[in-house]
């Protein structure tokens, strides 16, 4: 992943290209004002051979938090599966 150099309200979006060539873009934006702020999280799945649209999800910082949670449980849980077939 790389950082973006974007400052404002809209700083520092990751990228990601996936081995099958999607490009998978998250970032943050800062919204409201200070009575009343709001930060939301995005993911961005990117365009994908065959696909008519790009797909993507703007979520709450706590869903967020949960959603890197349970993709770092997934990919552990991935990996010890990978590591029990290779010694099994």
């Amino acid at each position: 992943m790389r950082s973006g150099d974007a400052e404002g309200p809209h700083r520092g979006h990751e990228r990601l290209r996936t081995s099958c060539g999607r490009n998978l873009t998250t970032g943050w934006l800062a919204l409201g004002d200070s009575g009343y702020p709001v930060a939301r999280v995005f993911v961005d799945l990117g365009d994908c051979p065959g696909d008519v649209a790009s797909h993507w999800a703007s979520l709450t910082v706590a869903e967020a938090r949960d959603f890197a949670a349970s993709l770092l449980a997934e990919a552990a849980a991935a990996e010890r599966e990978c590591a029990n077939r290779h010694l099994g």
